[in-house]
């Protein structure tokens, strides 16, 4: 159990990929971004979903019925199979094939989604029992005075704040969970979680806060990004036209594409600065 230096951390996040960049790109590119945007595309409807008018008039709501579960789910498993996949690839050093550990991320992506789903209905069971038990008082008082609205509501933004805080600790504590599964090849989550929360335990503060100041860099470039393709999209009169497509796809991949590699070359870099594996075995 070593303690993490952050710095040698984000080195080995950005060298995560090197000598392999093309198998990388295949993965977490060709198939954890486009195929699932070009079933977006195609079977989730296109430029009416993004059509406030369709939606006004009951389409977009017929939209996102089953078949938008469905191409969620399918989504879900692409995305989080790519980068089990690229995982994979980079702790294998390239000796793994490219088909072979594409086999293998969107199998292990299974076992995730069943825990993804396990975890939601927890958090929800949990922020349901929390928040409601701090507007209860509020609501069986009747009409609450102002000083009462004003003090519950900062009382929620405090709730939201502990709540975001606690997402980002369990973030720190199980970030090498998807590392560990392919480093090991096992499709087994628990062995994932548990191996995480075992070498996250001396340094989870420290990668707590390294999550922190990743947060904040990533969310003002993805706003600056999204206001780019907001207004590139909506500029000619309010409402996307089948030629704005191109700007939302182009859009699509600038947000998508960072995310996929930080999504992956961050817990991979933890993972191999908390003494995953040996530098030689993962960066040949």
């Amino acid at each position: 159990m070593n303690k993490i230096s952050i710095s040698q951390a984000w080195s080995y996040a950005t060298s995560f990929f090197a000598g392999q960049g093309a198998n990388h790109a295949i993965a977490l590119i060709g198939v954890g971004i486009v195929v699932p945007l070009v079933l977006q595309l195609a079977l989730g409807g296109g430029a009416a979903m993004t059509d406030p008018m369709s939606f006004a008039g009951g389409g977009g709501m017929a939209a996102m019925g089953g078949l938008m579960i469905l191409l969620s789910l399918i989504n879900y498993i692409l995305q989080t199979g790519s980068y089990f996949a690229s995982w994979r690839i980079g702790l294998t050093g390239g000796a793994e094939p490219l088909g072979s550990a594409l086999a293998y991320g969107l199998v292990a992506a299974l076992p995730t989604l069943l825990l993804v789903i396990v975890v939601v209905l927890v958090l929800a069971l949990l922020g349901f029992v929390v928040f409601g038990s701090a507007l209860a008082p509020m609501m069986m008082s009747g009409q609450p005075s102002e000083a009462a609205a004003a003090g519950s509501g900062i009382l929620m933004l405090l709730l939201m704040l502990l709540f975001f805080l606690f997402m980002v600790w369990l973030a720190a504590r199980f970030c090498c969970t998807g590392p560990v599964m392919a480093d090991q090849r096992t499709y087994n989550v628990l062995t994932g979680l548990g191996e995480s929360w075992r070498m996250t335990a001396v340094s989870q503060w420290k990668i707590f806060g390294y999550f922190i100041l990743i947060g904040v860099a990533f969310f003002v470039i993805f706003l600056i990004l999204g206001m780019i393709v907001g207004v590139s999209m909506f500029a000619g009169g309010g409402v996307p036209s089948g030629g704005s497509m191109i700007g939302l796809v182009i859009g699509a991949l600038l947000l998508s594409i960072p995310m996929a590699y930080l999504q992956v070359g961050v817990p991979a870099g933890i993972y191999r600065a908390l003494g995953g594996r040996s530098q030689a075995d993962v960066f040949a």
